[in-house]
């Protein structure tokens, strides 16, 4: 096992020196090339008024099933977690064994998200079947931020090329039916050096979460659950060349453990005006479980058009995008590989090393503040209680309409989002909207009030409704100089408890105090 691991590890280190030796002419990294005719959104992690990272991705997603620390995946308009491919400072980072990336181990440390909605295979590789995040982990001068309540203790600090934060915070009990008070705890540690024109982001993790409804060695269902996990993201990039490693150790109490590790190197240049050709290469590892994947793409702009192709694992991918005057037009197809848990299995899950790609189309359209879209995917995966194993199944599609405005005032700023979603997926809410109204600072003070609802979930796997969301929040602050600001946080202010899953409570009032100090 060892001389395979090394022969990867060698396989790695080689297409990265050959890469380095052949492409000479820069041109820009993966996350900077231009998709004309995306629809691309903007999003910024704010510890002053995010209870979790999720909330910058998806304004409407202020509680999540099991709440801070339990997972949450990214879903882009109404499709399967693991069709929105992820990347962290310019590398992959959706899990080789699950497919999806857990945004739930995260904390909100003032990190940036660029959404780039539609299938996105051409050049983000597989999963970008509905949508691709980039996220990047941001170092802006000298800070210092804590946030502190019931149950809650959260500190954040850095400079230019460190950031450092710990997190420690009670979920209550995460389902309804015991009274064990259940933690989730994170340590984040964050540095950048550059030399050169290269950047070298490291990002590393460890936390951990108590949850409930689990199995011990003997089949009993116990509720004193934990799962304690280390992450690491390691990014080296310049304008042209982009290489990393990601890796999730995680262990649970009752013995069942994972490991995922991942590869990664992309490089590309611009050969004719508009014109950029590159390469991706990916070794993955899930457990013992090995696999390598080779992708080229090119992706060309010419005028209002851009034009897309990849070839990887045997699949042609196309995307054609249009803009002009406000308005968008993306249309392709896209695919993904089935993840290594789904091909190998484990002692509960039987292998099917033939599995087939998932496959889908969609189009997308924006018009100013309006986002259409449809999605069909074929092949999808899921697994089977009659084999007890994944297996390829029928299609399903996504379709709906978005709004999303700010509207500026001289006293402040509204904004309106409101969401129409049509999914064959489960847990999706028909209806979703976020209003709040921001008051900008008058002697000193600022303050947002806002409402989020999510509407008609539909029911769950074993036939049960799903509970409606519906909460108002409060974020008022102080700017004792420019540079300090004190924070009151009310969530759910009028203390509404429900359930975001059968059996998972949500919803409650809580208040926190903060203080925010620019240095």
């Amino acid at each position: 096992m060892k001389d395979m691991m090394y022969k990867h590890v060698l396989h790695f280190a080689v297409l990265v020196l050959v890469l380095m030796c052949s492409v000479r002419v820069l041109a820009s990294d993966v996350e900077e090339v231009i998709v004309i005719g995306a629809n691309i959104a903007q999003g910024y992690s704010q510890p002053e008024y995010d209870g979790s990272v999720i909330e910058a991705l998806d304004p409407t997603r202020v509680f999540q099933p099991g709440g801070v620390g339990g997972f949450v995946g990214a879903t882009t308009h109404g499709t399967d977690v693991k069709h929105t491919a992820v990347y962290r400072n310019g590398i992959p980072v959706n899990d080789p064994g699950s497919g999806w990336y857990d945004f739930g181990t995260e904390v909100p440390t003032f990190q940036t998200f660029k959404t780039i909605s539609g299938p996105n295979s051409t050049l983000y590789g597989s999963s970008s079947m509905a949508g691709t995040i980039l996220m990047e982990d941001t170092f802006d001068g000298n800070n210092f931020f804590t946030k502190g309540g019931d149950g809650l203790f959260f500190v954040q600090g850095g400079t230019d090329w460190f950031h450092i934060s710990r997190y420690k915070g009670s979920n209550g009990s995460v389902k309804t039916d015991n009274n064990e008070e259940d933690w989730f705890e994170n340590v984040t540690l964050k540095t950048k050096t550059e030399l050169g024109n290269w950047k070298i982001i490291n990002v590393l993790q460890d936390y951990k979460y108590d949850y409930d409804s689990c199995y011990d060695s003997s089949w009993s269902k116990i509720d004193t659950c934990t799962q304690e996990g280390t992450k690491t993201d390691i990014s080296v990039r310049n304008d042209w060349l982009t290489a990393g490693y990601s890796m999730n150790d995680v262990t649970h109490n009752t013995g069942w453990s994972a490991k995922s590790e991942r590869y990664f190197v992309d490089a590309n240049k611009e050969v004719l005006p508009g014109l950029i050709l590159g390469a991706q290469n990916n070794q993955e590892k899930y457990n013992d479980k090995w696999d390598n994947r080779t992708g080229v793409y090119a992706n060309y702009n010419l005028n209002e058009f851009g034009f897309g192709y990849r070839f990887e694992e045997d699949e042609h991918i196309y995307r054609v995008g249009y803009t002009t005057q406000g308005f968008n037009l993306s249309l392709a197809n896209s695919f993904r590989k089935p993840n290594l848990y789904e091909r190998y299995g484990d002692d509960w899950t039987r292998a099917n090393p033939n599995l087939k790609p998932e496959k889908g189309k969609g189009v997308e359209a924006s018009y100013g503040d309006v986002t259409a879209w449809y999605y069909e995917f074929s092949e999808g995966i899921d697994y089977s209680y009659m084999t007890s194993s994944y297996v390829n199944v029928g299609s399903y599609d996504s379709k709906g309409i978005k709004y999303s405005n700010h509207i500026l005032t001289d006293k402040g700023a509204f904004h309106v989002f409101v969401q129409y979603t049509d999914s064959d997926r489960i847990r999706v809410p028909e209806y979703r909207t976020k209003l709040s109204w921001y008051g900008g600072s008058v002697y000193g003070l600022d303050y947002m009030i806002s409402y989020v609802g999510q509407f008609e979930k539909g029911l769950e796997f074993d036939g049960r409704p799903i509970d409606d969301v519906s909460t108002f929040n409060f974020n008022m602050g102080y700017y004792l100089t420019p540079r300090y600001r004190v924070g009151l946080q009310i969530t759910d202010i009028l203390d509404r408890n429900f359930e975001i899953l059968p059996d998972y409570s949500a919803g409650g009032r809580t208040i926190s105090l903060s203080l925010d100090l620019s240095l």
